[in-house]
């Protein structure tokens, strides 16, 4: 695990996810726009649509993590009254003054009665989306209606583009996944199978105080035992459930969601790139199938996946499944009619430019 491929302290800290996540799009955004001219598209187009669908994805994704992965509470809080929100690595640092808070690195503010710190208020934490909180659907559906209406002004055709994208965008998740397995968060449930991965991190008791090192999180596991846990998500929801007890240096093996994942999104990139997109019958095709694929792969791996992620019906479907079902619906029977009518000629390419 290496959260940060750059460290947090340094002059440019890259943090690894979103690092990763940003460069794969910018990639795979030049790579559409060296495409674009086949397909009948100015690549000045190209540019202009993914840069706005990248800062649409990236809004759409963060309010679907805010409003649907349990957090929203929180985030209102930090803005009406901070002292509510009891962030792990804060709320056992004891205090007398705010500024004891500040020099102990936790948070802004002393709580007046607990004596323990809190974060100081921020009224823009929700859209804080470079601190990591991003659920792809989300953004996936903002960026499709950003691209509906910026193509409609410019009068191109929303099916050829988005058939030209849709490779690009199985490509660019390959990316998102790898820094989500660097990072991480996206882990799944525990396994004794070969493809097991253990995360890395630290539980150890608390002090005879009940406090925790610096930057360590206080855990209450469902027996009620108070732990002192750093590192990796799955570490410390595994001294949550109480399946893995202090001292201990790594989380129990776990599936690698994060690794099928992008194993599939690299299938479907492979699929619609080199054969789908020669082989085309209508336009759309491409992207119908690029949604139904992906949509029956995120509803099969969620079920692997331990993480929180929003479960609205107990544990039976995360917010990811919910969504995936119904686009999954839509996309079978914008094909099925696509394929029951004439076959539609390609897009002309634009004639090369003048040197």
């Amino acid at each position: 695990m290496h959260p940060w491929l750059t460290p947090p302290d340094s002059l440019v800290p890259l943090p690894s996810y979103f690092t990763l996540l940003i460069g794969g799009f910018m990639l795979a955004i030049y790579w559409a726009q060296r495409l674009a001219p086949r397909h009948g598209i100015h690549p000045d187009d190209m540019v202009d649509l993914g840069l706005y669908m990248l800062l649409a994805g990236l809004l759409g994704a963060r309010i679907l993590h805010v409003l649907a992965d349990g957090y929203f509470m929180d985030y209102v809080h930090l803005c009406t009254d901070p002292l509510q929100v009891e962030v792990p690595s804060f709320m056992h640092v004891a205090c007398a003054t705010d500024t004891d808070c500040v020099s102990a690195d936790a948070g802004a503010l002393c709580h007046p009665t607990a004596l323990t710190c809190r974060p100081a208020r921020d009224c823009l934490a929700a859209l804080k989306f470079w601190q990591g909180g991003l659920a792809f659907y989300g953004g996936f559906v903002l960026a499709v209606g950003v691209a509906v209406v910026f193509l409609r002004r410019r009068r191109i055709d929303f099916k050829v583009m988005a058939d030209l994208c849709a490779p690009m965008i199985a490509f660019g998740l390959i990316f998102g996944r790898v820094g989500c397995l660097l990072a991480g968060c996206c882990f799944g449930n525990p396994t004794q199978a070969p493809v097991g991965l253990e995360f890395p991190g630290d539980a150890r008791a608390v002090s005879a105080t009940g406090a925790c090192p610096q930057y360590y999180d206080l855990v209450t596991t469902e027996a009620g035992e108070k732990v002192c846990a750093l590192g990796s998500p799955a570490l410390v929801k595994h001294v949550e459930r109480g399946w893995i007890h202090a001292p201990a240096q790594h989380s129990l093996p776990v599936h690698p969601t994060q690794v099928y994942e992008a194993a599939f999104c690299a299938l479907i990139f492979a699929y619609l790139f080199l054969w789908r997109r020669k082989r085309v019958r209508f336009n759309g095709q491409v992207f119908y199938e690029m949604c139904a694929l992906y949509a029956l792969g995120r509803f099969v791996v969620e079920f692997w996946r331990a993480d929180d992620r929003g479960l609205w019906l107990g544990d039976t479907l995360s917010t990811s499944q919910l969504i995936a079902l119904p686009i999954f619906v839509a996309a079978v029977v914008l094909l099925a009619r696509g394929l029951r009518a004439p076959p539609e000629p390609p897009p002309a390419p634009l004639p090369p430019e003048s040197p």
